[in-house]
């Protein structure tokens, strides 16, 4: 599973039993909508999974995820707008991390993206490399 790699030791780790998760029916629906439903869906968590190993700019991500600058500042835009992370700092250098609705509702995410996964072909689109 693409998990196996930073999300799954970094963000999942704190879940403790992935088979009996039980699922907040409106964050399944915001996670979804933000995650699932969207082109940029990829990206987004690409971002969330980096900002919670080490908060990071605009640059920072850019940099790292190889993507336009352009591209990360959209995305990050809509995961503010969704209350999904939160920023530190004012002007060019802010620092992002995720925001509480991300670290309270973790099996709820990790649900949403086991079930898009199983719809995808892993072989040509993983959430995280």
């Amino acid at each position: 599973m693409p998990f196996d790699s930073l999300c799954k030791n970094k963000i999942f780790r704190e879940v403790a039993d992935y088979d009996e998760i039980k699922v907040d029916p409106h964050m399944n629906e915001l996670f979804t909508s933000v995650f699932t439903g969207m082109s940029g869906r990829y990206t987004r968590l690409r971002i969330i999974c980096s900002i919670t190993e080490i908060p990071m700019n605009t640059l920072e991500l850019s940099k790292k995820l190889e993507l336009d600058y352009k591209t990360i500042k959209h995305n990050i835009g809509v995961l503010e707008k969704n209350n999904l992370i939160i920023r530190q700092g004012a002007g060019y250098g802010d620092v992002f991390f995720p925001s509480d609705l991300i670290s309270m509702n973790l099996p709820t995410l990790y649900k949403v993206i086991r079930k898009v996964e199983g719809k995808l072909d892993k072989s040509e689109k993983k959430y995280i490399e």
